[in-house]
């Protein structure tokens, strides 16, 4: 069986440990999209790209040398798409050049993490043969705009075949989109292991709960600030750390932890070392959401030990389990996430034995990487019999 799998360097935390696996176990190719905007993200750092576009061995780009031991690089694609915009004619030439390498290797299966967007539609040419990750099966309440509807329209009436990373919203996305069960197959996500292999950047800050993550509305980052604001005249000495790059869409001046420097805000993109040094020396992980789907902050907290309180929505409880990696309170429930924060800071025990699960379960158990590369394996082979059946 040979497989493409084509992402962008959004998804290269769950993309990069998985791929690994599944060359294991298959022939597959690695197709990423990588544009000026995308070329330097977490776990993908290219230095230059060329101006004009085209799909390119990862050879030429030596500095992408380090994921040798994650991935095959002589079977990974650097597809440069120089354009500003999607629409672009380089773009729309560099993705037709793209499915031309994809028919020429008779490839069987295509995997996509994203519904195409216009820019890409050559991608649809190999529609028969795609089976689609859809990590967000329901946008975001901030990202819920005509032009992804439009995508996700066109997605779903030209594509059969989708993998939910939770169980929790598969009857909701099938009823949203009319779509029939049998098209909607099941697997989860891991921790983010690269992330292990990153040396830290030790934080200017210690003692502190950690939010971080693109800044945004569905965030619910203002009903953490109101929290911390009980906690700290219980516990003074603890203090709350915002990092992530995005518009603060609320009045931080409000909250007494913002005029007392008991709130770090690191609002900025940050680095790998620099994120891991936050994580590695944070008390825990607070995840605050008024929606969700997944969370890939979760599953990075999780890759370096860390317990998280989230919020009961979408997948975070199914991905969380209360008592077990962490704490799942109500959404915009300033108090239950208040005593949830106050819990953990004083019983250091408690943190301990969440970490312990979340190491058994995240290494070699049933959510280790190599679990999952064996769901998707078989998703692909029944894929490929469904669609070896339609062209008999």
């Amino acid at each position: 069986m040979k497989v493409a799998y084509i992402s962008t360097p959004h998804f290269a935390d769950c993309d990069i440990p998985l791929i690994g696996e599944l060359q294991k176990k298959l022939n597959l190719f690695y197709f990423l999209k990588v544009s000026e905007s995308t070329k330097r993200l977490t776990l993908i750092k290219i230095e230059s790209l060329n101006k004009r576009g085209g799909v390119y061995p990862a050879s030429d780009f030596p500095e992408l040398a380090y994921l040798a031991n994650d991935i095959d690089l002589s079977k990974t694609y650097i597809v440069n798409l120089p354009g500003k915009h999607d629409w672009s004619i380089s773009n729309l030439l560099t993705i037709f050049r793209m499915v031309c390498v994809i028919l020429h290797k008779k490839i069987n299966i295509v995997h996509l993490t994203w519904p195409p967007r216009y820019g890409e539609f050559f991608t649809y040419l190999l529609r028969k043969r795609i089976v689609i990750t859809m990590h967000d099966p329901l946008p975001h309440s901030s990202e819920d705009t005509w032009l992804n509807r439009l995508h996700r329209d066109v997605c779903f009436r030209l594509l059969n075949d989708f993998i939910l990373l939770n169980e929790t919203q598969k009857e909701e996305f099938i009823k949203t989109y009319h779509m029939g069960a049998k098209r909607v197959a099941l697997s989860h996500l891991s921790a983010y292991t690269n992330l292990q292999n990153i040396k830290p950047q030790k934080p200017n800050v210690s003692n502190y709960v950690l939010f971080f993550g693109g800044i945004s509305s569905h965030k619910g980052i203002e009903y953490l600030c109101e929290a911390m604001d009980k906690v700290c005249k219980k516990h003074p000495d603890v203090k709350l750390v915002v990092a992530g790059k995005g518009k603060i869409y609320f009045d931080l001046n409000q909250y007494a932890i913002y005029s007392n420097g008991h709130l770090v805000l690191l609002n900025r993109y940050l680095d790998d070392t620099e994120l891991v040094g936050l994580i590695r020396s944070s008390l825990f992980v607070v995840c605050p959401y008024v929606d969700a789907t997944q969370s890939g902050v979760i599953m990075s907290a999780f890759a370096l030990n860390k317990p998280v309180i989230a919020t009961n929505v979408g997948a975070l409880p199914s991905m969380v389990k209360n008592g077990q990696y962490g704490t799942i309170v109500p959404p915009r429930d300033v108090t239950s996430l208040a005593t949830a924060i106050n819990t953990l800071i004083e019983d250091p025990q408690e943190i301990e034995a969440m970490t312990e699960n979340i190491k058994h379960d995240y290494s070699k158990g049933k959510y280790s990487w190599n679990a999952i590369a064996q769901s998707i394996t078989d998703i692909y082979t029944k894929k490929l019999s469904t669609f070896g059946n339609r062209n008999n």
